[in-house]
């Protein structure tokens, strides 16, 4: 019995910067490392999930061109649970708290706090 999941989805390089950015480099990436490749980021996203629901949303968001590991790793740490309990209470105010609701968040809701914590339009 085969035990394979097929799953395909749809990118538009002209709804975001990080659809745009993964269909570049879909375009430079060998045909034969493509699959491979799809399939670590999609694990990839899976793995940020647990660490909190709201990153692979907020990294999406973030990814561009331009987009730099320090800014990563600042998203990570915003909502890391280990970086809530090492900062300053006024630092932890500025923080969001986890989603209550479904991690489904909406995503005028993700790139709007995507904004503000990068300040963008």
């Amino acid at each position: 019995m085969d035990t394979r999941r097929k799953i395909q989805f749809y990118i538009n390089p002209k709804s975001s910067l990080g659809e745009a950015y993964a269909d570049s480099h879909t375009d430079e990436t060998p045909q034969g490392e493509r699959g491979r490749l799809w399939k670590a980021a999609m694990l990839s996203g899976f793995a940020l999930e647990r660490i909190d629901p709201r990153l692979p949303f907020l990294l999406s968001e973030l990814l561009s061109e331009n987009t730099t590991a320090e800014e990563v790793l600042q998203v990570i740490r915003a909502v890391s649970p280990k970086s809530a309990t090492a900062q300053t209470p006024s630092q932890a105010e500025s923080v969001p708290e986890p989603a209550e609701a479904s991690p489904n968040a909406t995503v005028d809701e993700t790139r709007s706090n995507a904004r503000g914590m990068f300040g963008g339009s």
